[in-house]
């Protein structure tokens, strides 16, 4: 699969790769900065290719109005994120959705004075298939149509990224691992970005999201700092809901729709995230870890990571170990 894409008026190429089908390549992954600096652009973007996936962030600033030519020769999944920013790096707006493309060859217009995050996630179906394996009707509505070789959506409309996307999406260029960590890892972020945006759009599907009031987000706020200081030993949920004088319910349905996750992922995640930091950066054993991070049993903190990572935490140690 040949994945390609130019500035159009300037003949400048962003990138042009060659995919490989996970099952028939031995591509280690490989990484990679481009910058692009001609009047009117200036293009920062960080690459990785591997096994079955192309991942591109661009941070672009057009002077003046342009576009971006865009070409895949052959069937590919594709997750796409534009985030608007501004000079102080907030988002100022953002929009995403996952796609099935038997081909593409296509032209996107960037205004001008338009300074833009571009995310872009291209899979091969096999790849896709064996990371995304949950059984949830809209994969299933998608897998099937997918059958009929025509373009299509996930969602019939691209959605607003939650915060935990952009968080994710933060993470994906800032994994240090060695390289056999680093696919490890870099899969397992890529199936978190994925899983955040099937979240969002069920939410979507069950019912149009609902305005909510601005003292309710600035409570939930509030409940997410708290968990962020406090997540080896939590607030129970009601005890949260009290601390931030917001109902159980409201604080419940509430933090999930804006931030994009439930309360108890949030917590795991954080909790995983300083695991695998102190499995890495300190020597200290398991059981030590895993009561730091909030679990009791060491093997409730085994099977947890596993899950979360797809890799044990001892083996990850072993790996540590070797690279010094």
């Amino acid at each position: 699969m040949i994945i390609r894409a130019k500035i159009k008026e300037h003949n400048e190429w962003l990138f042009w790769e060659e995919l490989s089908e996970e099952s028939s390549s031995n591509r280690d992954l490989s990484e990679k900065n481009i910058t692009i600096s001609k009047f009117p652009i200036q293009i920062s973007s960080y690459q990785i290719l591997s096994k079955g996936i192309f991942i591109i962030q661009a941070e672009m600033t057009f002077s003046e109005a342009g576009s971006i030519q865009a070409e895949i020769d052959s069937e590919a999944i594709v997750s796409q994120f534009i985030i608007g920013v501004n000079q102080h790096n907030k988002p100022t707006f953002s929009k995403h959705n996952i796609r099935y493309l038997p081909n593409m060859n296509e032209e996107h217009v960037v205004p001008e004075n338009q300074r833009c995050l571009y995310i872009l996630l291209v899979m091969t179906p096999n790849f896709y298939h064996n990371l995304v394996t949950i059984y949830n009707p809209l994969q299933d509505q998608f897998k099937q149509r997918m059958t009929q070789r025509n373009a299509v959506s996930i969602f019939n409309e691209d959605l607003p990224a939650t915060i935990e996307m952009l968080h994710t999406i933060e993470e994906l260029g800032k994994i240090k691992d060695k390289k056999e960590l680093k696919q490890i890892f870099t899969n397992a972020k890529v199936l978190e970005l994925i899983m955040y945006q099937f979240e969002q759009f069920g939410l979507a599907v069950e019912k149009d999201i609902e305005e909510i009031r601005t003292e309710d987000i600035l409570k939930l706020e509030d409940a997410k700092k708290i968990l962020t200081q406090q997540f080896v030993d939590p607030p129970t949920q009601r005890q949260l809901s009290k601390i931030v004088l917001l109902n159980e319910f409201k604080l419940r349905n509430g933090f999930k729709r804006y931030f994009g996750t439930t309360i108890y992922n949030f917590i795991t995640r954080l909790r995983m995230e300083e695991a695998k930091r102190l499995i890495l950066d300190e020597e200290k054993n398991m059981y030590e870890i895993a009561t730091q991070v909030g679990f009791k049993h060491q093997a409730s903190f085994t099977h947890a990571f596993k899950k979360y990572y797809g890799i044990l935490p001892s083996d990850i140690y072993r790996s540590g170990q070797a690279s010094h």
